[in-house]
């Protein structure tokens, strides 16, 4: 039985939460919550070799609690963070996907992908059928993850991997034909999103039940914890880069909204840049925090705290870059008091420079510490 929240005790936890929630609170804060994350769930970015071979097996789910639970503990003897603990049913990107009737492929220690489309013509959409979530692709075998982890932890256990509906739709259709719909056949592409949006809805809430998360908590985007009243859903949205403004309006933003409101708000995240979007964020209804792996992007990143100020939580994270005293000096004091959460990940293979990540091997948990040491100084400077 793993522990953590008895353990390692409840007011460390709490005093965290709070300190998440003054930010969902946009007041004037000494220093923005922290969080490095470190206790990772996916295999983007980690060290192959300490992957069990039977991670996304059926029968693998004491391998993935083990795993998760050997980083919580180490995470939490090493940095005094608002890192709060919760368990993580990870399966990769592609579950709903998957259950609609896309192959998955499982790449020796990678992460489970989506092979391609099944959609190739507008008439097709009316046939999708809503999946069952006791038989279809990999949903029963994340529910039996789930009730495995709440079964043999006292942590939270979180919902699977949440892409948000346009990711679902991509997936199921494939970039190029659903980027031509836009325009020659809207009203399919309509009915695809509006039946991709009750699906997600539909399966976050079975996850829910099987984690005894209420309809309006229970999230941590990102390894952060969403305070209770904040929502209780993310969602993530990188393909928000890359559609215009206009098409992100018509196409996403309703069914976005429809998501948060469905969980009483909730958090997006992107990466890269989407300055494009930011009047869509502050459209979407329910949308109460933001969460940018900025790539090093720091004119983005204050061009949107910025507009978000006072109405969306702006949580910036990246994978640790290669000069992480100077990525830190550059960001700190650009960043607003108020609204704003810094996050970051200290991968094992890979490190940001502007514009992009390179290979490269480090020891992730020097690297956490380090960063560590960098956000909390350049904090102290300018306190």
């Amino acid at each position: 039985m793993f522990r953590v929240m008895t353990e390692h005790g409840g007011e460390r936890f709490a005093r965290a939460t709070a300190l998440v929630e003054q930010a969902y609170q946009h007041v004037e804060m000494a220093r923005p919550p922290i969080v490095i994350q470190d206790a990772n769930y996916s295999l983007a970015g980690e060290d192959p070799a300490g992957i069990p071979d039977d991670y996304f097996a059926e029968g693998g789910f004491a391998a993935m609690l083990e795993r998760q639970a050997r980083r919580i503990d180490a995470h939490l003897k090493r940095f005094d963070d608002e890192y709060v603990p919760f368990l993580f049913p990870w399966y990769g990107t592609g579950v709903v996907p998957s259950a609609l009737g896309c192959e998955i492929v499982f790449p020796p220690k990678q992460e489970p992908a989506v092979a391609g489309p099944i959609v190739t013509r507008p008439e097709e959409i009316s046939r999708l059928v809503p999946p069952d979530p006791t038989r279809d692709g990999l949903m029963p075998r994340v529910l039996r993850c789930i009730d495995y982890m709440r079964a043999n932890s006292d942590a939270p256990v979180s919902f699977t991997d949440c892409q948000g509906p346009l990711n679902i739709a991509l997936n199921v259709v494939g970039l190029e034909r659903l980027s031509i719909w836009m325009y020659e056949e809207p009203s399919a592409v309509h009915e695809l999103m509006d039946f991709c949006t009750s699906v997600l809805i539909d399966w976050v809430q079975v996850q829910k039940n099987h984690a005894g998360q209420p309809r309006d908590a229970g999230a941590f985007p990102h390894f952060v914890i969403l305070p209770r009243g904040r929502g209780g859903v993310w969602i993530s949205d990188d393909d928000s880069t890359v559609l215009s403004p206009h098409l992100y309006r018509e196409f996403v933003v309703p069914y976005n909204s429809r998501v948060f409101q469905a969980f009483g708000g909730g958090t997006l995240h992107y990466c890269g840049s989407a300055t494009h979007q930011l009047e869509n964020f502050l459209a979407t209804d329910g949308l109460v925090g933001v969460n940018n792996w900025c790539m090093g992007d720091f004119e983005a990143v204050f061009r949107a705290q910025t507009a978000f100020a006072g109405r969306i939580v702006f949580a910036v994270d990246d994978v640790a870059p290669v000069d992480i005293e100077g990525y830190f000096a550059e960001l700190i004091p650009g960043l607003s008091r108020r609204g704003t959460i810094v996050t970051i990940f200290p991968s094992a293979t890979t490190a940001t420079v502007t514009g992009r990540t390179v290979a490269l091997q480090r020891d992730p948990y020097a690297v956490g510490e380090a960063c560590w040491r960098a956000i909390t100084a350049e904090l102290d400077r300018r306190t």
